[in-house]
C-alpha cells in the first residue's frame, strides 16, 4: 500500500467514524459555544471594543476546542488499541501520523467555521464575516500548526493515565507562536492597514507549520513504538 493510498484510507476511515458517532466534532463546538457565552458575560463587549477583543477570544477558543477534540481522537486510538494495527500493517507509521493530522485538521476548521458564525451572530459582528478571504490563509496555516502539534502531544499524553489534563500544559507553550500570528494577523485584517504586517505573520505560520511537522515526523515513530 502507497503512502498516499494508506494516508487517504486511514482519513476515510476518522472521517466516517466521526460522521456517525459525531463525538469529538459535537464536543469542540459545544465547548467553544461556552466558551462564547462565558466571554460574553465576562467582558464589557460592545460595537466599539468587539474587533479588538475579536482576535484574542477567538483564537483562545481555537485553542483549548482543539485541545479536547485532539485529545478524544488519541484516547480513541488507545482505548481500542487501534495503534497497533497500524504497527503491523503496509501502512507506514508517518501515514498514519499525517492522516491524523489531517482529519483532526478537517474537524478544527469546521469548529472553527462554526464558531465565527456564532461570534458574528452573538456579538453583533458580522464584519468577521465580511473578512473570511482575508483571514483564510493565517486561519488555515494556524490551525494546520495546531493539528501538527497537538496530534504528537495528544499521542505522547496517552501514555500518562493523566493524559487529558498534561496535554494543555506541554502543547499550549508550545504553539504560543502559532497564536501570536493567528491573533496578530487576524488583528491586523479587522483593525490594521491592509496589507501592514499582514505578510510577515503568514510567513511566521508557515514556517512554523514546516519546522513542526519535520520534528513530528521524526518523533512520531519513536513514539509509537514505544
Amino acid at each position: 500500500m502507497g503512502f498516499l493510498n494508506s494516508t487517504i484510507a486511514i482519513l476515510r476511515k476518522d472521517i466516517l467514524l466521526e460522521l456517525r458517532g459525531k463525538e469529538t466534532l459535537s464536543l469542540m463546538v459545544f465547548l467553544s459555544l461556552l466558551l462564547l457565552v462565558v466571554f460574553n458575560f465576562a467582558f464589557d463587549i460592545d460595537r466599539e471594543n468587539v474587533s479588538a477583543l475579536a482576535p484574542g477570544i477567538l483564537w483562545v477558543i481555537f485553542a483549548f476546542a482543539g485541545i479536547l477534540g485532539m485529545g478524544r481522537t488519541s484516547m480513541a486510538e488507545k482505548d481500542d488499541e487501534a495503534y497497533l494495527g497500524i504497527i503491523f500493517s503496509p501502512a507506514s507509521i508517518e501515514s498514519f501520523y499525517l492522516s491524523k493530522v489531517l482529519s483532526n485538521l478537517l474537524f478544527l476548521v469546521v469548529m472553527e467555521g462554526v464558531t465565527l458564525v456564532f461570534f458574528a451572530v452573538l456579538f453583533d459582528f458580522e464584519e468577521i464575516l465580511m473578512a473570511v478571504p482575508d483571514l483564510l490563509l493565517p486561519l488555515l496555516a494556524g490551525t494546520a500548526g495546531f493539528s501538527i502539534v497537538g496530534t504528537l502531544f495528544s499521542f505522547l499524553s496517552t501514555a500518562s493515565r493523566f493524559g487529558e489534563v498534561l496535554l494543555p500544559f506541554i502543547y499550549l507553550p508550545v504553539v504560543v507562536p502559532i497564536l501570536l500570528g493567528g491573533v496578530s494577523s487576524m488583528d491586523i485584517v479587522l483593525n490594521g492597514e491592509e496589507g501592514q504586517g499582514y505578510g510577515k505573520w503568514l510567513q511566521l505560520l508557515i514556517v512554523f507549520d514546516l519546522l513542526y511537522l519535520s520534528v513530528s515526523l521524526m518523533l512520531f515513530r519513536y513514539l509509537i513504538e514505544e
